[in-house]
């Protein structure tokens, strides 16, 4: 899926769990955190814009160092790291992090027909269990643009009643623009 769904996937995911803004925040940056292991993406195009040898950093890192059990452990101990209490900002991150999984697992086939993207839950150390899913919907799939619509107007309503968005993420002063506009309009 597309990291914007992915974070806000995690940001309901927080909204859910917790009523502290740290927490929340910990909680939806791990949902898109593990896609760190996609940035071997800009090392790729930046060879190629360069006329450098071609590399494969993504193809050969992503969905493979971050997106598993690692990447959950990660997340979860980074939350803890900066949350109080501990607990509740680890367990957040830990099942962010599996929505993450689940929802590469069911949309995110690659641009080629055919190409599956498994999950290889114990890898950067092991594939010995790999997942994958043979119905898995493309990355630009109506399906994922329909979830991200959904959560879109989910988060518009959130900025109604509760006053708060997911712009907090980034900043709180935007977000409170964002929440003052939406409830001028509702």
């Amino acid at each position: 899926m597309n990291p914007i769904t992915h974070l806000l996937i995690g940001w309901e995911l927080g909204s859910l769990m917790t009523s502290s803004p740290r927490e929340r925040v910990a909680i939806a940056w791990a949902s898109v955190a593990v896609d760190a292991d996609g940035l071997g993406a800009l090392v790729d195009m930046g060879n190629r814009i360069l006329g450098r040898p071609e590399t494969s950093w993504f193809g050969a890192y992503h969905h493979v160092l971050f997106h598993g059990l690692f990447g959950a452990l990660l997340a979860a101990g980074v939350a803890a790291a900066v949350c109080r209490p501990r607990a509740l900002a680890a367990a957040g991150a830990f099942v962010a992090v599996h929505l993450h999984l689940l929802c590469d697992l069911v949309g995110s086939r690659g641009p080629t027909p055919g190409e599956i993207w498994p999950i290889r839950y114990l890898a950067p150390f092991s594939d010995a269990l790999t997942v994958s899913w043979q119905g898995q919907w493309p990355l630009n799939g109506w399906p994922n643009v329909l979830i991200t619509v959904v959560l879109l107007a989910v988060v518009f309503v959130q900025a109604a009643r509760k006053g708060v968005s997911p712009v907090s993420l980034f900043s709180r002063r935007a977000d409170a623009a964002f929440v003052a506009a939406v409830r001028r309009r509702v």
